[in-house]
């Protein structure tokens, strides 16, 4: 229930597994308790000092992403099998599936999502244009909007693991995006369009008030140079970025 609720809030937790114990008085194996950056520690390891080690430990997981094996004597201090009293536990993290949301449904978008969903994200398209953001033409993504991209992107609530691709076919609707988009969490921004393109929109969301070092996470133009030219170059390009 602990990792159902983590994938489906998108809020990662690691989970605190009793692998075994010698010398201490554990229970049987199991989860015993979970992490979260928010609330910390929930559930009972063992005692206070072994909860607070555990937590520090849970905290590196978190960071990382990675699980890992943890060893730690009653008193919290680090120990290993050779010691006649240990808690060992395993620190599992659940974290939600990255996201890749592409605004724009044209024709760089559509391998792009079919790529994006080979490599395992949770494909978002989004499109004011029906007959554009279709299933017809996006059958491998997770969700296929038809929506105005300014009243979509106050809606949808982005985090740290959503990747933006903007491949609109005007800069007026990249601005839009990015007004929306630069005081976000997200990691990554791509935008397609020429130098110059790129130059107004930053331009024009310069004189509204943003700075310089928010434009960091944005990526323009957009994807490796690899010397792409097709739709289908141009999507490995930017997945290959991502």
């Amino acid at each position: 229930a602990v990792a159902r609720e983590a994938l489906r809030t998108r809020v990662p937790v690691v989970l605190i597994h009793l692998v075994s114990s010698r010398g201490a008085d554990g229970d049987e194996p199991g989860l015993r308790a979970w992490y979260t950056e928010a609330e910390g520690l929930a559930g009972v390891v063992l005692n206070s000092e072994v909860e607070a080690a555990v937590a520090r430990e849970a905290a590196n997981v978190l960071t990382s992403g990675h699980p890992r094996i943890v060893m730690v004597g009653t008193d919290g201090t680090d120990a290993t099998r050779r010691d006649p009293v240990y808690v060992r536990f395993f620190l599992d993290v659940v974290i939600a599936t990255p996201r890749l949301l592409i605004v724009g449904a044209g024709h760089i978008a559509q391998p792009l999502a079919e790529i994006s969903s080979v490599l395992g994200f949770e494909t978002i398209v989004v499109d004011e244009r029906a007959d554009f953001a279709n299933r017809d033409r996006f059958p491998t993504a997770n969700d296929v909007l038809a929506r105005p991209i300014e009243a979509f992107l106050e809606d949808f609530v982005v985090d740290d693991r959503t990747f933006v691709v903007l491949v609109t076919r005007a800069h007026r609707f990249d601005e839009v995006a990015l007004r929306l988009l630069l005081g976000s969490p997200v990691p990554y921004i791509g935008m397609i369009g020429s130098r110059r393109r790129v130059r107004v929109v930053y331009k024009n969301l310069l004189d509204e008030g943003f700075i310089p070092e928010q434009f960091e996470r944005v990526f323009a133009p957009i994807g490796l140079d690899i010397g792409a030219k097709t739709p289908a170059e141009i999507a490995l390009s930017i997945s290959a970025e991502l």
